[in-house]
């Protein structure tokens, strides 16, 4: 409760500092009509924030405690990335799903639906031990409302940069929090049960009610009737053979059936595509993909992010775990540094997308995400922690943030305002995603390498796994650099 408090605290406290420099600077687009004090304004980002807050500290809970639940639930040490492989499918295609109903329904109540979901869903955990997983995740609703109430601009730009900033507050709240209850695992879903409850009162009060998106020019006001529903079947199903194929890979030594189930689901995206250009009202707006550099865009961002999440950060914290020794408490406090230089990242972003090109914050934040394996590729299991492991965590952190503020600005600037919680979903998936094939890409790398009899990733194997993601990562800033160009951030209207 005190973390959430201090959170809570420390965001208001800088969406006010940045409000007063923007009211300095003459901003074109000033408070939301739909929020009707300051105050009010503050409390509703906030708790829209929630949705990466959330996200963060359930990754950091499971990344920090992936050798002890393993034990818990008494699996095998080879189901330890499908840990993080089922968490992350669970987030990315339920988001694909509940953009799209943000745009169609009020999302207020969806909101809070979500947290009480989630507030559910974790004290069920608190009885079984079970990882909780986040069935309606409700970050895309977030973006849903504040791409609706917010046309593009510095306001805009502070606003979303301040929701990425919850992405390292919240791993920073939530690695304290697995740490320290560790040797108590019930009580690391308790005390989550009880911060989603505290923002479920919070989301109720804050957040107005939005009627549902307009359609084009004379077609009226939309409603549940225009999902998409076999769109929605497709990608759903099709992700989730993908992932599921991909992280059982390496445990079942890629066994027919995973080529299947991974081939069968390429196969339905693909169908998804084609599906998409049909329905009369698609998940995700047509228009975007005819945004000039988008699809390169979105292929920086999947590499970048899977680089750094799924393919350094996992395999950094078992580092700690396992090559180091260190206990959950430990391997926690070395990863508070990336909740300080990821918030700054988040002010960098909000002062600089109005001044210079946004693909020049994109090319810098997959650089960002290069460091994290550089730093650590040299290390030996006598290393201390303050000679490579700090600067790296610090550098890494600027990765993450300076990405999503500057692609979700960008593509919720190029839909139409009934499409902001689709576009917003997009970016969300492609970061869950990538985080749970990067993994059981990763992986698979490290079981080819290591020599030793089973599950047991040996230091050679976890530099392969580095390798792979510093490689990953360059390869990101190098598509990014050839052929992404974003605008500066610019006072306008919504498009129609």
């Amino acid at each position: 409760m005190v973390d959430l408090v201090a959170t809570v605290v420390g965001s208001t406290i800088k969406l006010f500092w940045a409000w007063h420099i923007g009211d300095e600077i003459s901003c074109v687009h000033g408070k939301p009509p739909e929020l009707p004090t300051l105050f009010a304004e503050m409390v509703f980002v906030v708790v829209c924030s929630v949705g990466q807050l959330f996200f963060a500290i359930v990754l950091a809970n499971t990344l920090v405690n992936q050798i002890t639940l393993i034990g818990a639930l008494g699996l095998d040490g080879s189901k330890s990335p499908w840990l993080i492989g089922s968490f992350c499918l669970a987030n990315g295609v339920s988001v694909v799903v509940s953009g799209s109903l943000a745009d169609l329904t009020n999302p207020k109540w969806l909101t809070v639906g979500a947290l009480v979901w989630l507030t559910v869903w974790n004290l069920i955990g608190v009885f079984s031990i079970t990882p909780s997983r986040m069935v309606l995740h409700f970050v895309s609703t977030a973006v849903s409302m504040l791409g609706r109430i917010y046309k593009p601009g510095k306001r805009k730009t502070t606003v979303f940069s301040s929701m990425a900033a919850m992405i390292p507050l919240g791993f920073g709240v939530g690695a304290l929090q697995g740490g320290a209850f560790s040797a108590h695992l019930h009580w690391v879903f308790g005390s989550t049960a009880i911060m989603c409850a505290v923002c479920t009162v919070a989301a109720y009060w804050a957040v107005p009610n939005l009627p549902p998106s307009s359609g084009a020019a004379g077609d009226g006001k939309l409603s549940i009737k225009d999902f998409d529903y076999l769109g929605a079947a497709i990608s759903v199903s099709g992700c989730g053979l993908l992932i599921f194929g991909l992280t059982q890979g390496a445990p079942t030594h890629w066994t027919p059936y995973t080529y299947i189930l991974v081939i069968v689901g390429m196969f339905l995206l693909v169908a998804f595509y084609f599906v998409e250009r049909w329905v009369s009202r698609p998940l995700i707006d047509n228009r975007l993909w005819k945004t000039p550099g988008m699809i390169w865009l979105l292929i920086s961002y999947f590499l970048g992010y899977g680089a750094f999440n799924g393919a350094w950060m996992f395999y950094a914290v078992r580092f700690f775990l396992t090559i180091q020794d260190k206990p959950p408490i430990i391997a926690a406090l070395y990863f508070i540094p990336l909740a300080i230089s990821g918030t700054v990242a988040t002010v960098v972003v909000a002062k600089t997308l109005h001044v210079l090109p946004g693909h020049y914050i994109l090319i810098c934040s997959m650089i960002a995400f290069a460091l994290g394996p550089a730093f650590f590729l040299p290390q030996t299991s006598n290393t201390i922690y303050w000679a490579l492991s700090f600067p790296g965590v610090i550098l890494v952190a600027f990765g993450p943030d300076m990405s999503f503020a500057a692609a979700s600005i960008f593509v919720t600037s190029n839909v139409p305002k009934s499409f902001q919680g689709s576009a917003g979903s997009l970016l969300v998936t492609m970061q869950n995603l990538s985080s749970a094939i990067f993994t059981a890409i990763g992986d698979t790398i490290g079981e080819s390498v290591t020599k030793e009899e089973g599950y047991s990733l040996n230091l050679d194997a976890l530099r392969a796994i580095w390798w792979f993601s510093l490689a990953t990562s360059l390869l990101s800033a190098l598509i990014c650099g050839v052929f992404v160009r974003i605008p500066k951030a610019e006072e306008k209207e919504h498009l129609q």
